[in-house]
């Protein structure tokens, strides 16, 4: 997600200052239920917290060169999809190491012909005032029969293309991965500590 137009855009005002003091970060990342692989909890891990929680952690990691210190979540099973086995829905509140506070609603809520894989929404309030940002709002729908499902083709710059041409460059260049493997690893801890705050009802200090 660190490759999406609008979320560096949103990182350039952040590093810029334009919002002052930073309160707190509103985060919302939604997907249909994937299926397969993503409900067996022996293969993913967990479901629909795991799958959504690391993308917006890391952003938010990333936006501040901050870590998750403490971790809340309410977390439900089958609650969206009668009989599932895994978790389809959870809520986690946080707080980071530079003392803004943020939350976080995942589920697999959107029907299967919902036309992107998420809906990663981040609203930032500071001092100076609130930013809201839609990581797939550059798109346009396009309903046809011939697809089965409206789709959502974007008209910005590609995020998938974005990573690829990163993840090539890196190669051809020998340098060192923009993301790296530690990064991916805290955003991990934070869904993991919500599963562990699931079983024990205390807040997880990280």
């Amino acid at each position: 997600m660190r490759y999406s137009p609008a979320i560096r855009k949103l990182k350039d005002q952040l590093d810029a200052g334009s919002l002052g003091e930073i309160y707190r970060a509103k985060c919302t990342n939604h997907g249909s239920m994937p299926g397969g692989w993503f409900v067996d909890r022996k293969l993913a891990g967990g479901g629909a917290v795991i799958d959504h929680t690391v993308h917006v952690i890391d952003l938010l990691s990333w936006f501040w060169g901050v870590e998750v210190t403490e971790v809340y979540a309410e977390i439900g099973d089958s609650l969206l999809h009668p009989g599932l086995g895994i978790d389809d829905a959870g809520l986690s509140s946080f707080q980071l190491s530079n003392g803004i506070y943020g939350t976080l609603d995942t589920s697999w809520s959107r029907p299967i012909s919902y036309p992107t894989w998420g809906d990663v929404k981040i609203e930032i309030l500071g001092e100076n005032g609130l930013v809201r940002v839609d990581a797939f709002a550059q798109h346009m729908a396009v309903s046809s029969n011939a697809t089965g499902k409206t789709q959502w083709p974007g008209w910005g710059s590609s995020a998938d293309a974005e990573l690829v041409a990163d993840f090539v460059g890196m190669i051809r260049e020998d340098r060192q991965p923009s993301i790296t493997g530690y990064d991916g690893l805290k955003a991990l801890e934070v869904a993991l500590a919500a599963y562990d705050l699931a079983r024990t009802g205390a807040p997880v200090k990280l």
